[in-house]
């Protein structure tokens, strides 16, 4: 529903963001029962931020990450791929941030240093602070070659991630939005 003034009603901005945030729980969800999801569902659910942010701001989306950061970390089977949201899952909002980088060279290494920071204080999370046994099984099994291997593509992959973003931002403006009028 919209107010007098033809913008969203705080109501309905906060049962979209709710829905958003229903959907990324799912999907994480989901993604813990197939032991292949323990990156594809946290990067698919964090899609779901993209709605949110276009049509409510910045605010809205935080507050729709958390929720589902929240509920993932409580409910997902699997841990590594909860906190691998609760610490990439904002990527969508802060990519604002990055965009403002004119330089590309420039931009590209800044969200390089961000994916590599990120996952580096999310595995030293994991290993020092929960002790997750799992992780410190997986990561103590094979060689640090191997590991650093892991580490690369993990990289790669959200570089890839990024580019993807941009394209899933476009296919909601031109085909998604003008389909959802409830929304103004």
């Amino acid at each position: 529903m919209s107010n007098r003034t033809g913008r969203p009603s705080g109501a309905l901005k906060i049962t979209f963001c709710g829905i958003m945030a229903a959907l990324g729980v799912v999907i994480m969800l989901v993604g813990g029962l197939l032991g292949v999801a323990t990156y594809c569902a946290p990067l698919l659910a964090a899609m779901c931020l993209i709605p949110v942010l276009i049509e409510f701001g910045q605010g809205f989306a935080w507050l729709t990450w958390f929720v589902t950061a929240a509920l993932s970390a409580l409910l997902s089977a699997d841990k590594e791929g909860a906190f691998f949201y609760v610490f990439l899952g904002y990527y969508p909002i802060i990519r604002l941030l990055f965009s403002r980088i004119a330089n590309r060279p420039l931009r590209f290494a800044a969200k390089l240093l961000f994916f590599i920071a990120a996952v580096a204080v999310m595995y030293l999370f994991l290993l020092f602070v929960l002790r997750l046994d799992a992780v410190t099984e997986e990561l103590g099994s094979v060689s640090a070659l191997v590991n650093a291997l892991y580490f690369a593509a993990l990289i790669a992959i959200l570089a890839a991630y990024d580019a993807v973003l941009g394209v899933v931002e476009n296919l909601y403006m031109r085909r998604i939005r003008p389909k959802l009028r409830f929304l103004g």
